[in-house]
């Protein structure tokens, strides 16, 4: 059957993508050890459905399939998981899955469609009490079919550009049918899953581990033991791995880190950089005045010196290019005439200031004031923060900063109590459907509280349009339209650097922070 993949604008950095790290060198993988990698923050859900960071998927990405995945090695390729093969029929409603063969579930129960296809109807239309950030991804969901064990079909309302790219997301976890049957909110509870590792333990502030799933589907794999994710900060985040005690940062490394790593280990690690899919974006509660006024958003843009920050913050926090919705080389990211033209990105930073000074008298909020809130983590989050506060003193504007763990920061956020916050926006793949759910109103992955018909309906257009051209032309418009209501102030792409001893073999940095944490094909040599 053929593996049908309607890529549409999305390729626009795959060349870029494919050339930033070296090409995985032919070694016959062996098995066993244990990898033990450094993680940043602690987990703020155990579900993936409700997941949005890395700071999450990291640590529940290896004990979970997909039904189908991004490629890391190969980004942005499509590939199985659970699927081993799967079409598309001609006029794009119908998407037709045959799963592997004797798939089982830590518990020893047997996966089948009826999993799977729950699964993705508890994404789609959750259930009262569970919360599912991708929900407003599948609009164009008609119905699930399973016509046998091993097979599964999506039927869509009409065609969706983006449809693959939306199955693929790493955070489609698949849950038991009957457990949830049992429990809806038991992934939120239990780490229960078909993925390569089986849940081991977890000590808050300190480790969690996973060990091998002996009946997992795919044959020889996992190759590792299992996995210990440390969880350290600060300067212990480049001091473990330039000492030995861990074989690897699959996140992100600042240029001083990665300079202090090889300073100490030489040629006995391995770097690897490439631009990311990541986002530094401010999230403003458009239900809070006076922020519910377009004009008080627009003056906190216009007050940031992004090329400033870039200057300050490259090398610091990985903040590499300016950007409005799409990375940079992506081939709908605005050029760099057409950027300079942004309001709040364009060169001339006084004038900049000076209406941003002049919005917020005529909002009636001269001597605005208000928190910040912001992720406890070192990288790259206190620079930015220490940065943003910096920038909007410059017009006027008082700041308190509310720095709080992971879990408590994603709760506020997703609650709406907030004023203004830090987030980001980290797609999973450069397709238009996945890199612009973050700013559709209603959005579960949407903190603003903005309500808007208009880019509701653009959103929907681009993803139903499998004309390139007219897509992109709808993209535009989305763009466009974003930017005039400013609920999401749009700062910086950034570069994701990564490090791992030349022992760990197997892995690729992918452009997404999503992709490839699942570790099935790690393995370390001897």
């Amino acid at each position: 059957m053929k593996h049908t993949i309607r890529m549409g604008a999305a390729v626009g950095l795959l060349a870029l993508a494919a050339g930033a790290a070296p090409a995985l060198a032919q070694e016959t993988p062996v098995s066993g050890g244990t990898l033990k990698f450094a993680t940043q923050g602690e987990p703020n859900t155990y579900d993936c459905h409700a997941g949005t960071s890395i700071v999450a998927l990291q640590y529940l990405a290896p004990h979970y399939s997909s039904l189908i995945a991004i490629d890391n090695i190969n980004y942005p390729e499509i590939v199985g998981d659970l699927a081993k093969e799967w079409s598309v029929s001609d006029d794009g409603l119908t998407y037709s899955f045959t799963l592997h063969p004797d798939v089982k579930f830590h518990d020893g129960t047997p996966l089948t469609s009826a999993d799977v296809k729950a699964s993705f109807d508890r994404i789609a239309n959750p259930p009262e009490g569970v919360v599912s950030i991708r929900k407003a991804s599948y609009a164009q969901l008609a119905s699930i079919e399973t016509p046998a064990p091993d097979q599964i079909v999506f039927k869509l309302k009409s065609p969706s550009a983006g449809f693959l790219s939306t199955l693929a997301n790493p955070w489609n976890c698949v849950y038991s049918a009957k457990k949830m049957a049992e429990d809806p909110s038991y992934p939120a509870k239990t780490i229960m899953g078909s993925g390569p590792f089986v849940f081991g333990e977890f000590q808050a502030g300190s480790f969690w581990k996973g060990t091998k799933f002996a009946d997992y589907f795919v044959e020889g794999k996992p190759y590792l033991d299992g996995f210990e994710a440390h969880i350290v900060s600060g300067a212990a985040v480049a001091n473990t791995i330039a000492g030995g005690q861990l074989d690897a940062n699959f996140r992100l490394v600042s240029v001083p880190e990665m300079q202090r790593i090889k300073d100490s280990r030489g040629d006995t690690v391995t770097f690897q950089t490439t631009p990311s899919t990541s986002f530094t974006v401010i999230s403003i509660n458009t239900r809070k005045k006076p922020f519910d006024d377009p004009r008080v958003r627009k003056a906190l843009s216009l007050a940031i010196d992004r090329d400033a920050g870039i200057n300050v913050l490259g090398d610091l926090a990985g903040q590499r290019w300016k950007f409005v919705a799409f990375r940079h080389g992506h081939a709908l990211a605005p050029s760099a005439e057409e950027l300079a033209k942004v309001p709040g990105f364009g060169p001339d930073i006084e004038a900049n200031r000076a209406e941003a000074r002049r919005l917020l008298e005529e909002a009636g909020v001269k001597n605005l004031s208000f928190t910040f809130l912001n992720r406890s983590i070192k990288n790259p989050y206190e620079p930015l923060a220490i940065f943003f506060i910096d920038q909007w003193r410059q017009i006027g504007v008082t700041v308190t900063q509310e720095a709080l763990e992971n879990g408590p920061w994603a709760q506020k956020l997703q609650s709406g109590d907030y004023e203004v916050g830090m987030d980001l926006n980290s797609p999973p793949s450069d397709d238009p459907t996945e890199v612009l759910t973050k700013y559709v109103p209603g959005a579960g992955i949407n903190y603003t509280g903005l309500e808007d018909q208009q880019l509701v309906d653009l959103f929907r257009q681009q993803d139903a349009s499998i004309d390139e051209a007219e897509r992109a032309k709808l993209v535009r418009a989305f763009v466009d339209r974003m930017v005039e209501l400013t609920p999401t102030i749009s700062t910086y792409n950034a570069e994701r650097n990564v490090v791992f001893d030349n022992k760990v073999k197997g892995w690729k940095v992918p452009p997404s922070f999503l992709v490839g944490l699942s570790l099935r094909d790690v393995w370390l040599a001897k």
